[in-house]
């Protein structure tokens, strides 16, 4: 009885024929003789040979891996993402390789260059806030390596996206609030770099238009490098200020917390409404009105979009924008139905 991982060569050895010989038996591809084709069944089973998918995979050119880049995963938003993808890639031959950069550039090029080397069949990505130079991006397509990306897109890149509609998200947040009664809105930004910053934000500008409201550049708060709750305090104790629409649902939690401190009531006096529809929404007092974003679906769609580009390589880039909804909560006046959906 052989001890340990049996291997082509261990049977070659064993029998006295050539590894390739082993090789061709056992895929039943090639010329053997039924006699020596036999002999090498036997001790294969024998010895409980098992083939390395890896190994086999190599020498297709193919090594079965699909890289997955997220910022991380302990926030409910990403840990849907997650499942989204690992659901679909579950149902297919490939094996899921999940990695987090956690906001760091750095870390986020040291994962492509460690997938890259790894061989893997596609990659799914989510890119650091901070990201700003695509390059280690654009040697994955240069090496023919299907990229998708996952809640973010880059122009500046000839890859596929799925992303959810936010400039209607943040169509869905205003009109709500609107038609709750507010007209002076004031909107908490999002990191300066990020694609869902500049919609959401363009969204929110747009809008306000629609509704000839008033809203001046220093209602818009940026949370990148600078004490935004000192500025939101000036709005709400100055301007007068009578709703909030927040980058992201934690950004809104941050800002009830300023208005509560301020003796101000959430929403009698300033409504607030977030972003994501994480789980704090439900639990915060009041409860958050959120706008909706279908993550596991997006997930989901993003590697159904990347094993489709995997098995039909010549088939056209895709841009995949999903309907977000407006979870409305006791954060925002109204009358209205509890749901509104895009699209």
């Amino acid at each position: 009885m052989h001890k340990g991982r049996i291997n082509i060569k261990d049977i070659a050895k064993a029998l006295g024929v050539a590894p390739s010989t082993v090789s061709r038996a056992l895929s039943n591809q090639g010329r053997v003789s039924p006699k020596t084709k036999a002999s090498i069944m036997e001790l294969a089973e024998k010895w409980g040979y098992r083939p390395n998918p890896f190994a086999r995979n190599l020498q297709k050119n193919k090594s079965g891996l699909i890289g997955l880049i997220l910022p991380e995963f302990t926030h409910h938003y990403f840990a849907k993402v997650l499942s989204g993808v690992n659901k679909i890639i579950n149902q297919s031959d490939y094996r899921l390789i999940i990695n987090v950069h956690e906001g760091s550039v750095e870390k986020e090029k040291e994962i492509v260059k460690m997938l890259s080397e790894m061989h893997v069949d596609g990659v799914l990505a989510s890119y650091a806030r901070e990201t700003d130079d695509f390059e280690h991006y654009l040697s994955l397509i240069e090496e023919e390596v299907p990229l998708v990306f996952v809640d973010r897109m880059c122009e500046d890149l000839d890859a596929s996206y799925v992303i959810s509609d936010d400039f209607d998200g943040s169509r869905l947040a205003i009109d709500h609030l609107v038609q709750s009664g507010a007209r002076r809105i004031a909107y908490i930004s999002g990191p300066d770099r990020l694609s869902t910053t500049f919609t959401r934000l363009t969204g929110y500008k747009e809008v306000m238009n629609k509704h000839s409201l008033p809203h001046p550049d220093h209602w818009v708060l940026p949370t990148n490098g600078s004490d935004w709750t000192e500025q939101l305090e000036h709005l709400v104790m100055n301007e007068n200020i009578d709703a909030l629409l927040a980058y992201s649902d934690y950004l809104a939690f941050d800002a009830v917390q300023v208005l509560r401190r301020l003796g101000k009531r959430v929403p009698e006096d300033v409504a607030v409404v977030g972003f994501a529809d994480e789980p704090i929404a439900s639990y915060m007092t009041p409860q958050l009105t959120s706008v909706h974003q279908p993550a596991f679906e997006m997930g989901q769609k993003a590697a159904g979009i990347l094993l489709d580009e995997l098995s039909n390589p010549s088939q056209a880039i895709s841009s995949l924008v999903l309907p977000n909804q407006l979870i409305a909560r006791d954060s925002t006046k109204s009358d209205h139905s509890r749901l509104h959906k895009t699209g």
